[in-house]
């Protein structure tokens, strides 16, 4: 060869070496933007996720409810106790006692139980239990502290610490309480804490901008066309007639929405959320769900992807549906349909 065509073989032999690199460092520096862009902040049903996500600017510990340092504020919360969730006990006095007295033994006697806790009284004129009232005066109570919520079920100790602050009110007024089965109640707090562990999910879809990013004017647009509103928290959110929340749309990057920064936002994509236990409406909510999740892509020019970023096609949807008809038949099976007032209160 001559020392021309060595030469020549060289130079080619770097060009072939320098491309390689070239383009070995822009895959890596798209991967790295990409991971950042679109880093999963929520567990997903495909995953096995079971842990709820949080919303922009929530904690992840939830603050367990205590009863209010005020009697008067107490007296006003609302309760509807049921034995589903509920371990209730019954107090009854010799005579009518007010309501603010009632109260005020509470406060003083009743600590901070391990689970949410709701008092009522029996109104002998309607024949009903009622919340109660600083005004209204009482002959018959019952109190029940929930069995279960997300953060597990209540324990044996549990139930024996409210059933003694409880004869401590009973003694401050002048009541007897009725006996319960602890031991029932313990086998039901199990139950419900598995059918939180089935059901306590939340289903994260994600849309990736095919090329470029999204404006946030036309994501505003597409959502309100579809009947979402932005809220304080920086999500869009679809609600039923109840104000329950039936899907949300937010930023899948850390900057949550705003009605004024909607004008100059640009994202290189979404998350479109669905709590399985706490919407309303079952399989055809989520049906509904999806129906949007794939007009809006097709609007905006996105594409359908799961927290692996992989694409997510209509076999991996039903696949999805057939996971959510089962968790609704244990849902019913148990009595707690999802988005009931008991499976908000179960799931909360």
């Amino acid at each position: 060869m001559s020392e021309l065509q060595i030469g020549l073989l060289g130079i080619g032999v770097l060009v072939v070496v320098g491309v390689f690199a070239y383009n070995k460092l822009q895959e890596a520096r798209l991967k790295r933007q990409s991971e950042e862009a679109f880093g999963s902040r929520h567990d997903d049903v495909l995953l096995g996720g079971k842990e709820p996500s949080r919303r922009p600017g929530e904690s992840m510990d939830r603050i367990e409810p205590t009863l209010s340092a005020s009697a008067s504020e107490y007296a006003a919360s609302g309760s509807t106790l049921d034995p589903g969730i509920d371990f209730i006990l019954t107090l009854d006095t010799p005579a009518a006692v007010a309501g603010d007295a009632i109260s005020t033994a509470i406060v003083d006697g009743l600590g901070s139980a391990a689970k949410a806790v709701g008092w009522e009284g029996f109104n002998p004129q309607t024949k009903n239990w009622e919340p109660l009232a600083s005004a209204g005066e009482y002959g018959r109570l019952r109190v029940g502290m929930q069995l279960a919520d997300r953060k597990g079920a209540a324990s044996q100790q549990d139930l024996a610490d409210f059933s003694a602050m409880v004869q401590a009110v009973a003694e401050a007024i002048g009541a007897t309480v009725s006996a319960a089965d602890q031991a029932e109640a313990l086998k039901r707090a199990q139950q419900l804490d598995a059918l939180c562990a089935d059901v306590d999910v939340q289903i994260g879809l994600n849309l990736i901008a095919r090329s470029g990013t999204i404006a946030g004017t036309r994501i505003r647009a597409q959502a309100e066309a579809h009947g979402l509103r932005l809220e304080e928290d920086g999500r869009f959110c679809r609600r039923d007639e109840n104000g329950l929340e039936l899907y949300s749309l937010c930023n899948s990057e850390p900057q949550a929405f705003s009605a004024e920064g909607m004008k100059t936002l640009a994202t290189k994509g979404l998350t479109l959320l669905f709590d399985v236990a706490r919407v309303p409406g079952g399989i055809l909510t989520f049906d509904r769900f999806v129906e949007f999740v794939r007009t809006i892509a097709d609007a905006l020019s996105a594409g359908i992807v799961d927290d692996n970023r992989q694409p997510l096609d209509d076999a991996g949807l039903r696949k999805i549906r057939d996971q959510l008809q089962a968790l609704y038949a244990g849902m019913e099976q148990q009595g707690i349909p999802a988005g009931s007032p008991l499976a908000l209160r179960l799931f909360s």
